[in-house]
């Protein structure tokens, strides 16, 4: 639980006990933003784990094979974040993007350049974000 009050550099990310407690799956969502190319190469029906290295850390996790691929490869995609597409999508896809790791409404708005970060942080208090179990850390 988060105490005090939520700034642009409070963070975030998509909790996944809230979509499996509220029956929803959280791989179906990675799955659909893939690219063709880790549609490929991984099936939604294979839960895999693999071995994820921070490229800033170096530090080793397992991560699902879905989210790494999006993380490593489409997240670095233009098409997988565009101007066009609406702001929540964006917002959730950046968190994608970053393999789910906690990230502020500056360090979002660093990677989709859409909206502010005041925008951004308003977006993510919003229950449109609460009900994609977007949670402060």
């Amino acid at each position: 639980m988060t105490v005090g009050r939520l700034t642009t550099k409070s963070k975030f990310y998509i909790d996944l006990d809230y979509w499996e407690q509220n029956g929803r799956n959280f791989r179906e969502e990675v799955y659909d933003a893939l690219c063709e190319t880790c549609k490929k190469m991984y099936s939604l029906e294979e839960a895999r784990l693999v071995d994820h290295v921070d490229p800033e850390t170096g530090q080793v996790k397992r991560m699902d094979a879905l989210l790494d691929c999006a993380s490593a490869e489409c997240g670095h995609a233009p098409e997988f974040l565009n101007p066009k597409m609406p702001l929540t999508r964006a917002i959730f896809r950046a968190f994608i993007a970053a393999g789910n790791e906690p990230q502020s409404a500056e360090e979002i708005y660093a990677r989709i350049k859409k909206g502010s970060p005041n925008i951004i942080l308003k977006e993510l208090l919003s229950q449109q974000m609460e009900a994609d179990g977007i949670t402060a850390v």
